[in-house]
C-alpha cells in the first residue's frame, strides 16, 4: 500500500528452539495506518484519524501478523511473547528503505 517502510531493528529467533531464522521491526509513517483505509472502495480516507504516536510511525514486525504498534519496543514485546519468541534482537540497525 506504500513504499515508505523502513526496517528499524533486526533480529533471530529459533524455529523449533534450533535453526536461527531472521525477523525485522519495519516502521511506516502514521498516515498510512491501516485504520484509515476504507476496504470497500479500496481507498484512503482521508476524514479517518491519523493515529497519535510519540514519532510519527507505526511499527510492525516482519514475520507474522503482528498488527501496528506506536512504539518500536512494542512490537518487539509482540515478537518476544509469541510461542517461538523471544526474539535476539540486534543493535538497531542502520535504517534501509523498502
Amino acid at each position: 500500500m506504500n513504499n515508505d517502510a523502513e526496517i528499524v531493528a533486526t533480529g533471530t529467533w529459533l524455529y523449533d528452539q534450533q535453526v536461527p531464522r531472521p525477523i525485522s521491526v519495519l516502521r511506516k509513517p502514521a498516515k498510512w495506518a491501516h485504520s484509515r483505509y476504507d476496504w470497500e472502495t479500496d481507498q484512503w480516507d482521508e476524514s479517518r484519524p491519523i493515529p497519535d504516536t510519540v514519532d510519527g510511525f507505526l511499527y510492525y514486525c516482519s514475520l507474522g501478523k503482528s498488527g501496528e504498534h506506536l512504539s518500536i519496543n512494542d512490537a518487539k514485546a509482540w515478537a518476544d511473547a509469541q510461542p517461538w519468541g523471544p526474539v535476539n534482537w540486534s543493535s538497531e540497525s542502520e535504517r534501509h528503505r523498502l
